[in-house]
């Protein structure tokens, strides 16, 4: 009897864990441009990436995993291998216009050129 009870406390901290873990990574996804840099946080992953190295910016639409809480993304392109995230700011269009603020050789995608006036 003792047994089944341990067990059966393991399993329910063990789903408590793992339903904390989603909620951080649910309530702890954002993106912050400070100091010329993008900081993009979910949950406990952080990622820093410099404007500067910033070369292309497009949307897609998926529900891949990503550092992204909606189907509609922004495809950030950056660094000398030309690795891609996915982010989805709430306020595109003032995301999109401070990045190109800080560097204007940022390339944007002609749909989102026109939808935001850019």
């Amino acid at each position: 009897m003792i047994t089944l009870s341990i067990f059966n406390f393991i399993w329910a901290l063990f789903g408590f864990i793992i339903i904390g873990f989603f909620i951080w990574l649910w309530f702890g996804t954002g993106y912050h441009v400070k100091n010329n840099t993008v900081k993009i946080q979910t949950g406990p992953f952080k990622q820093i990436i410099a404007v500067k190295d910033i070369k292309k910016i497009t949307k897609k639409k998926s529900v891949w995993s990503a550092a992204a809480l909606a189907t509609d993304r922004l495809v950030i392109r950056y660094g000398k291998y030309d690795w891609d995230v996915l982010v989805s700011p709430k306020k595109e269009q003032e995301f999109i216009k401070l990045l190109l603020k800080k560097n204007p050789q940022i390339q944007v995608d002609e749909g989102l050129s026109k939808q935001y006036n850019l």
